[in-house]
């Protein structure tokens, strides 16, 4: 194996044309750092033209392995030993695919920002950091190994940080930055525990390597025999499974890590769109699609049921939030969760799907709530009024002021709760019937608590219907809760409304399927090979009947999902419509019952975590803290006084004794020579006299 690892694979020229995709976002960063202050408006046009040749190039790319050509180029990394690792570019259907979705929509918010954050003092350090997070994600699609992609992992989240952070002067904006950048840590330490152990037992980290070596390996009684004729408890392979699943779990806002995505609205609209919309959450889900032949099905089980659980528990946290984007961040968990549940129930094809759709539809619901936010800032600058732009209590009725953002915000709406003819309906009825079918195949083994995760499934459909219409009734419906003049109000400048307008275009069915009532018939699908697990002892038949399952009940589970956003619209309409006791006194209600108090404060996991976590640690450093000031600084403190009156000492002795003997030394030495020299006259007489003296003394002597 390690033979053929060192086997280098030629270079193509769409590997090139990869490299030069990667470089552009990491050259607007250098160009975006390094330019004089003067120059950063061209410095940011520069940005959207490196954005708009990266875009090309994807879509280049994707024509080429559009007929399911596979690129992989590798070479020799470094040695440890006698193995090799191996360092390269690896592109498929999926990941070609996610290459022009980053890079369009970064194009996107790239344009949008121009406008939206042209007025910030720190203008050239957003499109900065805006270029290198762009640069890590891409990292993260091109590469072909779990190390590289753990290396851009990193820098994605650290970018994050950076863009989350970008208004550091706020307090908020610092706390939000700092919680989401520990959480991701928290779930990747997680995904370096899984690549602990497949580095232990095949001694690389090269994905198609490991599929090969997987393949060749079995299940021998309770023990998974490597292709080294390694033999390791079958549980390390769930094992493995799960760490990286927690990886995910941090990047993706998944429970118990989906905390830190709500907090990190304080960053920038155009940010939440491109991190928390598009491209950094979907990272996990990508992750999970790469890797979902090395699982097992008790690791596959674990992932269903947890993405089950955060889309139902992301759709209630949506329920009472004021926050316009908040509302949409909850929104995002949930459908991150039902992403995640596709991969668990082995649809990662229909997970991928619904990653497309909700890439464009909920960047065009974050982008036009960005509009929104920007007309009421200008609003209020304007009249000189100080009020919450973001809270949803002072909108109403701005369908007729901002109509473009309006008509933008119920398409992207239609999509999102799964209207037929808009795309949301395609991607989350394949996710729905997936789910089904799985539930029956397994339950059909005798694990009937299965039927959990579509009752988690289509549960979503009715709380993501009853926010999304309450939103929407909220914002652009009924009399303009803010008392202030009627005009001034007014849509966003023509940059933003063609990002909007694009945007929505590609939330429409048929942008994705010539028939937008059924997802078989989605140029998408056709794109996904049905991955074909690499795991010895995977219950593959399991997989089979349940796509064959999802297959036969589509049409049914299409036709109850299209009931279940009746019902949670005709709910939103009835209790939050214009003219609704709620709406009317919308603006100053102060109290919640403890239901709406779940929902409003996401399930108490903060202060949960806070109680039993963070104030712990805390009262832990606290006591490390005095314990160190008390014990350990004042055992310090006294040592160093110790120290110094012994050196003291030590000087007094070496001065007096040691030095004193050596001083007395010379002292007695130069006595002794200046009593001899006074012997010496240089006459020779007197040494004469002197000698016989001397001998006539050593005769008495010797007498």
């Amino acid at each position: 194996m390690a033979a053929d690892l060192l086997t280098p694979l030629p270079c193509s020229n769409i590997t090139l044309l990869a490299l030069i995709a990667l470089m552009l976002p990491l050259l607007s960063f250098l160009l975006n750092s390094g330019a004089v202050a003067r120059y950063a408006w061209q410095a940011s046009i520069a940005a959207c033209f490196f954005m708009v040749l990266s875009s090309l190039i994807s879509m280049i790319i994707l024509v080429h392995v559009w007929n399911g050509t596979t690129f992989h180029t590798r070479m020799t990394w470094f040695v440890l030993g006698e193995t090799g690792h191996t360092i390269g570019l690896f592109i498929d259907n999926p990941g070609a695919l996610m290459i022009f979705l980053v890079t369009f929509i970064s194009l996107l918010v790239h344009l949008y920002s121009t406008q939206y954050m042209k007025d910030d003092p720190g203008y050239q350090r957003y499109f900065a950091f805006l270029g290198l997070f762009t640069f890590s994600m891409m990292g993260i699609l091109l590469a072909d190994n779990l190390l590289v992609i753990f290396v851009f992992w990193e820098l994605v989240g650290f970018s994050s940080y950076l863009l989350i952070g970008h208004w550091y002067h706020q307090a908020p904006a610092a706390r939000a930055a700092k919680k989401a950048f520990i959480v991701n840590r928290i779930g990747d330490v997680g995904f370096i525990l899984g690549i602990a152990v497949l580095w232990a037992q095949f001694r690389t980290l090269d994905l198609e390597t490991l599929k090969e070596a997987m393949s060749s390996s079995s299940i021998q009684g309770e023990s998974w025999v490597t292709s080294a004729g390694i033999a390791l408890d079958t549980r390390w392979l769930t094992f493995m499974g799960l760490g990286i699943f927690m990886g995910a779990v941090g990047k993706s806002a998944q429970f118990p890590l989906q905390v830190w995505l709500p907090d990190a609205m304080e960053g920038p609209t155009p940010v939440s769109a491109l991190i928390h919309a598009a491209t950094m959450v979907a990272a996990g889900v990508f992750l999970m699609c790469r890797v979902v032949v090395l699982l097992d099905m008790d690791a596959l089980s674990v992932i269903a049921v947890t993405g089950g659980l955060t889309a139902f528990m992301g759709a209630i946290a949506a329920l009472t939030q004021h926050d316009i984007k908040k509302v949409l961040a909850y929104s995002t968990i949930s459908q991150l969760g039902y992403m995640l549940m596709g991969v668990g129930i082995g649809a990662p094809g229909a997970a991928l799907f619904h990653l497309f759709t909700h890439a464009f539809f909920k960047a065009a619901l974050f982008l036009a709530a960005g509009s929104v936010i920007y007309a009421l800032h200008q609003y209020a600058h304007r009249h000189q009024l100080a009020f919450d732009a973001q809270d949803m209590r002072n909108m109403g009725g701005l369908r007729a002021k901002l109509p473009v953002t309006f008509i933008v915000y119920l398409v992207a709406t239609l999509a999102l709760v799964g209207v037929p003819m808009f795309s949301g309906f395609l991607s989350k009825d394949a996710l729905l019937s997936a789910s089904f079918g799985w539930s029956e195949a397994m339950a059909s083994e005798g694990h009937r608590w299965t039927y959990i995760v579509p009752v988690f499934a289509f549960t979503t459909v009715v709380l993501t219907a009853i926010y999304m219409g309450r939103q929407v009734l909220l914002v652009f419906f009924g009399e303009l809760r803010i008392k202030g003049p009627a005009d001034g109000l007014k849509e966003s400048s023509h940059m933003i409304k063609f990002v909007l307008v694009v945007l929505g275009l590609f939330s429409l069915g048929i942008v994705w399927s010539l028939d937008p009532f059924d997802y078989h018939a989605s140029w998408f699908l056709t794109l996904m090979p049905i991955p074909a697990s690499s795991v010895p002892g995977l219950e593959v038949f399991v997989l089979d009947t349940a796509r064959a399952n999802a297959l036969d009940s589509h049409t049914v589970v299409g036709l109850i999902s299209i009931v279940l956003v009746l019902l949670g619209f005709g709910f939103s309409w009835f209790k939050y419509r214009p003219r609704a006791s709620y709406a009317l006194g919308y603006q100053g209600r102060a109290g919640f019952s403890f239901l709406e108090q779940l929902s409003f404060k996401n399930w108490y996991l903060d202060p949960l975590y806070r109680r039993l976590i963070v104030n712990p640690l805390m009262s832990f450093s606290r006591a490390a803290s005095r314990t160190e000031k008390a014990i350990i600084d004042k055992f310090i403190d006294v040592t160093g006084v110790g120290s110094v009156i012994f050196a003291h000492i030590v000087g007094w002795f070496d001065r007096a004794f040691v030095d004193g003997f050596v001083n007395f030394s010379v002292f007695f030495a130069g006595k002794v020579g200046v009593l001899a020299k006074s012997f010496q006259y240089g006459k020779i007489q007197n040494y004469i006299i002197l000698a016989v003296l001397s001998t006539i003394l050593i005769i008495l002597l010797i007498l």
